[in-house]
């Protein structure tokens, strides 16, 4: 699925974002995250990237099922916060986490902190394909 030029402008500004996976109990696990967008030629993915293999990445090996959600930076009347939501099938790739680190680095972190450090581990990305988008905003469906 590609998505609208809205919802690419919000995920291309910055905003975090929250991955949900699902623990082996089917409970829900979520984090903070920074995420990308890179286009493929089956579509758009959301793209994370970690360090270590952390809970998210056993979770996203055990069950590929996540959900997403990007709240927009702006506010819009009196109303809720848009945001963008997601829901996809996750697969992990191994390798890459630094690089991605390092170009959202300037856009969501501090960009006078070196992050990631020198010497981090390959790591692991979490690529999402976009099964259905929602939310409240001019990219939900």
């Amino acid at each position: 699925m590609k998505l609208n030029d809205p919802a690419r402008e919000l995920i291309g500004k910055g905003a975090d974002a929250t991955l949900v996976t699902l623990n082996p109990d089917g409970s829900p696990q979520v984090s903070v995250v920074w995420v990308a967008l890179q286009s493929t030629p089956d579509g758009d993915e959301l793209v994370t990237a970690h360090l270590a293999e952390h809970k998210k990445v056993r979770n996203v090996r055990n069950d590929p099922r996540v959900a997403v959600t990007i709240l927009s930076l702006d506010k819009a009347g009196q109303g809720m916060r848009p945001y963008l939501s997601v829901t996809g099938t996750a697969r992990i790739v191994e390798g890459g986490a630094p690089e991605l680190l390092a170009e959202l680095n300037p856009i969501l972190g501090d960009p006078n902190t070196k992050f990631p450090p020198d010497g981090a581990p390959p790591g692991f990305l979490t690529r999402v394909r976009i099964d259905k988008v929602g939310g409240i905003g001019p990219w939900a469906s």
